[in-house]
């Protein structure tokens, strides 16, 4: 029961470490064109965000590889639902109605 109960909980685990990730990762490239030090800016926060995924993997997984999937599961999860939230919103060439010449 104890196994079963870590393997459900790995996948809200997962899912937070999946927000954290993408979340930092789209605030860093936000933020790249108004540094002045962009290339510090970028590898400071890949290597935060990485420690902080795998130190956070390697407590959900314990030696477990079924936790390791569902962590994932959930990881994919958050990162699909963060790129459909901050998915680009497609522009419309045409003018709308009340500014068209006739």
């Amino acid at each position: 029961m104890n196994n079963v109960l870590h393997l459900i909980l790995a996948f809200p685990a997962g899912f937070a470490l999946g927000i954290f990730y993408f979340g930092s990762l789209w605030l860093t490239v936000r933020q790249l064109p108004t540094t002045r030090y962009p290339i510090r800016l970028f590898v400071g926060s890949y290597l935060g965000r990485m420690v902080i995924a795998l130190l956070g993997f390697y407590i959900i997984i314990n030696g477990h590889w079924e936790r390791a999937l569902v962590g994932v599961l959930g990881l994919i999860v958050a990162r699909t639902l963060l790129v459909r939230r901050f998915e680009p919103k497609p522009w419309h060439l045409e003018q709308p109605a009340s500014h068209q010449t006739h």
